[in-house]
Order: structure tokens, then C-alpha cells, then sequence
């Protein structure tokens, strides 16, 4: 009656700490997540969330499905709902940790309940309040998703790992499961997850034959089945439909997200010595500098021991393999998406930081002294994530963040009616698809999604769509430069207003014909008058003006101050090309205002200044 009363006592205790770890992080999230969809693929995973859209490869339907489900709360503005999604899926996984991280404490002998608690509790912490983890979790995306399905199968392989006698084989199907789901998530990090399977799928298979790894597989198998989304929902012809994975060869395009299988590797623009030297910064930055050497100590001891070898068959796998297969695949400087690639390797560069601790701890010889040790590695762990927390909260949330939305304004509500928007960004492109899902705004306007007409049957299904970019879609596709071609532009200005995103590589040869208006650039049908050219300076300085005092403190943000500058840099290139040397040093100075040491600007400067009638448009073209 004692045990099984004190057996209940340790359930109820596993239970509560397990939920308070994933309930506080959860309520920052909710307080920190961002009303407005935040840059780079936000946007899109709202749009894909609000309207059950097919986002960019491999189609995350997974992340719609999930979005959708928060979508439909009656809980603030969409945006913010669709985050609130990740923001969930973050302190799941957040749970998850903590229970994956008390029971490595206790295969590694750490015998107090309470210093088990506050230890595991205290990591889960230091992960969840991390910048990387945090800022993953209060914006519209697939890291924080695919992390709480990485780590429900950590979870489940630790659980697997602990139990000797192997007397019970579903927490590996369990894990199996879940990251067949991460694969119709996001399927680069679930394959990298993988290898921590493989030795608890060796043991299972040693034990319980042949026929379980068929039942392992079989449980990845049934993640897949949420690939169905794709063509159903691709057959009903949604706004957003990448690919249009309707046919089995567009699917199969979508699923196996080919289109990024360039520049990988050793064909990656920085070398291999540069981006493994940035992945020990954002150790260090993410965890102090004290992580590293605890870490390394933590993949020798359970290398070491033959005991603890199931365990460094997930945590030791999981480290090495997360954190050095995304910093082998690309750079991984300056992007917070890198950091959601990295998130199970953090967690499992937690758990080795404990090894070393909790075996230094077990040398003390007293019981008492021991035990007392242990609930004070309890409190320090516990203690770093608060300050963690103090440390991180400003950085971390979007709670004021508008900059995005303060763009839209500026670029949609003032188009003409009726007009052609021609994009040649994505970014730009999916804030134009989020404005049509969230606000339904300017239905009125045909947009041209440049960058994604060469995705598998993209292009025929807008054609159907909007017949009179057949010219325009058809040249682009041919040209070998991969340029927007004049003629094509000015048959369809003669009808409706044909505004462009200026890009230097593909609107090229449009440049003499160009004239800014709003955000954008209007298609002329002949060259514009110096007059023309002196009034579209002065709307466009105003217009900018406009957007920085609507921006505010913002500017100085990493992503907004990068599409500030592209603004600045096209508009001077823009002036430049157009034998205005002045005004196109006018706008260049705005530019080096936000960033005095950007590279390109101070050339074209330099030049302009020395000797503007040198300047040449196809010198400034991006360099391979």
C-alpha cells in the first residue's frame, strides 16, 4: 500500500513538473507572438494556414493542417493565431524535453526525485528561453511544429534507452510515428533525426525479431498519409498552390523539394572550415561559452561506457548529426531559420552538458553531501534559464513588431485599380498571398509570381487563370538570362496599369522603360522625360519617408533593415542607369544611413562620384 501510494506521489510529481515546463514557456510565447506575420516565409505559412494553401517544397501540410486548427480560434488576429500555433508546439516539445532529460538523469544515477525535477526542469528552460527556440515559437513557421515531433520521439527513444530489459517495444513505434509525421513537415530535419532511431531499432530487432521492424516502419509509414493533403487540395485550385501537385510528377517535384537540392554542400557559397567556425558561434552565443566544453565531456562519457550506449545513441546522434548536417548543407550565418534547423541538436546538447555535472557529482562520497549536491546542480540549472529568460525576452519577442505590415501598406493599397503587379521576390510575393487570405485585400489586382512559375505545373495553372500573361510567362521561361522581356510587358500596359518588384537580374532590359511609382516600378510605354524623371524622385523620397516614420525603431531589425536596403540600392541603381547621378547618390546616401559598410552601395558610390559616365547596369549584376 506504502509503494503504491508512493508510486502515485512520484506520477502526480513527473506529471505537474512535466506540465509546468511546457505551461510557462507557453504563456511567453502567447504574450510574445507577433499580430503581424514576421519576413522571410511568415507570410506564406499563414496564407497556407488561413486558406489551407500548398506552401513552397515540400508542401508542409502537416504545418497547414496545424495552423488551420488555430486559425479557426476566435483569439486575435490571424497572424497571431497561426503563431500561437508553433508557439504550442514549442512548449510541447518544451514538455517533452523535460521528461526525456529526468529520465537520462536517472540512468545516469542522480538519485534525489526533487534534483531530478528542478535539473530536467531547468534544462527544458534553458532551451525553450534560448533566443533560437524562443524566437521560432512567436512566429508563423515549421521549426517549432517539426521540433515538437522531433522531441516526442527523443522522448520516446530515451524511454526506450533507460529500460534494460527492453520489456516493452511501442516507444519505438511511437517514435517511428512521429517522425514519419516530421517528414510531411519538414522531411530534412526529420531524415537527420533518424539516426538516433537506429540503435534502439537494433536492440528492439535483436530481441523481438524481423517482425518488428516491419511495424516500425509500418508506424513511420502512417505520418506519410498526410502527403494526401497535396493533391486534394491541389485539385481545387487554391490561391497559393506551389507546384500543383495534382499529377504524380508535380507531386513527386513538390514532395522531394528538388528545387533546393543546388548549392548544397561543397558547392555552398562559404567553405566548409567557415560555417562548422559559425556553428561554434551560435553555441556559444545561444548557450555560453561554458556549454561547449561541458557538451564534449558529456559525447566522451557516454561514448565510454558500453552501459550508457543506447542513451549516446540518441542524444550523442541526435547533437553531431543536427547541429553538423545543417552547417554541411549551407551557411548558417545570420539566418534565424538555421536555428530551427538546429533545435533538436540543441536539446541534445543540453543533455550531454549534464553528463559531465551529474558524474562529478556522483564521486562525492556521502550520501548527504551528494544528494545536497544534486538539488544545487537542480537550482543552478534552474537558476540559468531565468536569467536566460531576462536575457532573451527583448530580443525574442514580436509582440510590437509591425514593419511588414507597415510595407504592405505602402505597396498594396496604393496600386491602381485593376492593375498587374509583376513580383520578382518571394518574400514579396507571399505578403501579397497572406493579404488576400487574412484582409482579402485587392482582388482587384492580378499579381505575377515570378519566382515560383518554373515550380512543376505552377505556370499552367496560372495561365488558366490569368490567359493575358501567357506572352509575358512564355518569354520568361525561354529567355537564357532568365529576364522579363519589354514587348510582352508593354501589350498588356496598353490595358491595365503593369507595375514591377525591380530586380536587377530579371527586369534588366525593362530599365529604360521604368518609371517609380508607390513601392513599385510602372511599365511606360515609352522612355520618361527628365521631368517625369525629377517628380518620381521627389514621390519616391516622400514615400519612403512615409514608411520610416511608419517603421520607427524598427528599421534597425536585421530583416527589415535588409529589404530597407534592396529598396535604396534598386532606386539608386534605378537613378544611375537613368544618367541621374545625383539623385541617384541621393538615394544610395539613404542606404549607407542604415548600413554604412554595405559593399555594394559604397561601390556603386565610389563610382558615381569618380565617374558616373562609366557606370554600366550589368556591373552591378549578382555575382555567381
Amino acid at each position: 500500500m506504502v509503494k503504491s501510494t508512493t508510486r502515485s506521489a512520484d506520477s502526480a510529481l513527473a506529471v505537474g513538473v512535466a506540465a509546468i515546463a511546457g505551461f510557462v514557456p507557453f504563456l511567453l510565447y502567447a504574450f510574445t507572438a507577433g499580430g503581424h506575420s514576421y519576413w522571410l516565409d511568415s507570410a506564406e505559412f499563414t496564407a497556407a494556414a488561413v486558406d489551407l494553401d500548398i506552401a513552397h517544397p515540400p508542401g508542409h501540410p502537416v504545418a497547414a493542417l496545424w495552423g488551420r486548427a488555430f486559425a479557426l480560434l476566435p483569439v486575435g488576429p490571424l497572424p497571431y493565431r497561426v503563431a500561437l500555433a508553433q508557439g504550442l508546439a514549442a512548449a510541447v516539445a518544451a514538455s517533452a524535453l523535460q521528461v526525456a532529460f529526468a529520465r537520462t538523469l536517472t540512468v545516469l544515477g542522480v538519485a534525489s526525485r526533487p534534483a531530478r525535477s528542478l535539473t530536467s526542469l531547468g534544462a527544458s528552460w534553458l532551451l525553450a528561453f534560448s533566443y533560437g527556440f524562443w524566437f521560432q515559437a512567436v512566429r508563423a513557421e515549421v521549426y517549432a511544429l517539426q521540433t515538437m515531433l522531433i522531441c516526442l520521439a527523443l522522448e520516446r527513444l530515451v524511454k526506450l534507452a533507460a529500460d534494460r530489459e527492453l520489456s516493452d517495444v511501442r516507444p519505438m513505434y511511437a517514435a517511428s510515428f512521429y517522425l514519419g509525421l516530421g517528414l510531411a513537415n519538414h522531411h530534412f530535419m526529420s531524415v537527420l533525426a533518424v539516426p538516433a532511431l537506429l540503435h534502439g531499432l537494433w536492440r528492439v530487432v535483436r530481441k523481438y525479431g524481423a517482425g518488428s521492424l516491419g511495424w516500425t516502419l509500418a508506424s513511420g509509414s502512417v505520418g506519410l498519409v498526410s502527403y494526401l493533403y497535396l493533391p486534394l487540395r491541389a485539385a481545387s485550385h487554391p490561391a497559393m498552390d506551389l507546384g500543383h501537385p495534382a499529377s504524380l510528377r508535380s507531386f513527386f517535384w513538390v514532395v522531394s523539394a528538388q528545387v533546393y537540392a543546388r548549392r548544397i554542400g561543397s558547392q555552398a557559397a562559404q567553405t566548409m572550415s567557415q560555417r562548422f567556425a559559425d556553428l561554434l558561434v551560435i553555441l556559444v552565443e545561444q548557450f555560453a561559452m561554458i556549454g561547449l566544453p561541458l557538451s564534449l565531456a558529456g559525447l566522451y562519457l557516454l561514448t565510454r561506457k558500453r552501459a550508457l550506449w543506447p542513451l549516446a545513441g540518441v542524444w550523442s546522434v541526435t547533437a553531431l548529426i543536427t547541429l553538423c548536417g545543417r552547417a554541411w548543407l549551407n551557411p548558417v550565418r545570420s539566418n534565424p531559420d538555421v536555428l530551427g534547423y538546429m533545435l533538436p541538436g540543441f536539446a541534445a546538447y543540453l543533455a550531454l552538458g549534464l553528463a559531465p555535472l551529474v558524474v562529478l557529482i556522483g564521486l562525492v562520497p556521502a550520501d548527504r553531501l551528494r544528494r545536497a549536491s544534486e538539488l544545487l546542480l537542480g537550482a543552478l540549472v534552474l537558476g540559468l534559464s531565468l536569467v536566460q529568460l531576462a536575457a532573451n525576452l527583448g530580443r525574442s519577442s514580436l509582440a510590437d513588431f509591425h514593419a511588414s505590415d507597415d510595407f504592405d501598406q505602402l505597396r498594396q493599397q496604393p496600386l491602381p485599380m485593376r492593375s498587374i503587379l509583376v513580383l520578382t521576390n518571394p518574400e514579396s510575393t507571399f505578403r501579397h498571398w497572406e493579404g488576400q487570405a487574412v484582409e482579402r485585400a485587392r482582388s482587384d489586382v492580378s499579381m505575377l509570381p515570378l519566382p515560383f512559375v518554373n515550380y512543376a505545373d505552377s505556370a499552367g495553372v496560372l495561365l488558366q487563370r490569368q490567359p493575358e500573361l501567357r506572352e509575358t510567362v512564355i518569354g520568361y521561361q525561354q529567355s537564357v538570362d532568365g529576364t522579363l522581356a519589354y514587348p510582352a510587358l508593354t501589350a498588356l500596359a496598353r490595358q491595365r496599369p503593369v507595375l514591377v518588384e525591380l530586380d536587377l537580374a530579371t527586369c534588366l532590359p525593362l530599365f529604360p522603360w521604368l518609371l517609380p511609382e508607390g513601392l513599385f516600378y510602372r511599365v511606360l510605354l515609352r522612355a520618361p522625360s527628365q521631368e517625369q524623371l525629377t517628380q518620381a524622385a521627389a514621390a519616391r523620397t516622400k514615400v519612403v519617408r512615409k514608411l520610416y516614420a511608419s517603421v520607427g525603431a524598427q528599421r534597425a531589425g536585421t530583416e527589415t533593415r535588409r529589404q530597407l536596403l534592396w529598396l535604396h540600392f534598386m532606386d539608386a541603381l534605378y537613378f544611375a542607369s537613368q544618367g541621374q547621378p545625383l539623385l541617384a547618390l541621393d538615394f544610395a546616401s539613404q542606404g549607407l544611413q542604415l548600413q554604412p559598410r554595405e559593399a555594394e552601395l559604397l561601390r556603386l558610390v565610389q563610382l558615381l562620384r569618380t565617374s558616373p559616365d562609366s557606370f554600366r547596369l550589368r556591373d552591378f549584376l549578382p555575382r555567381n
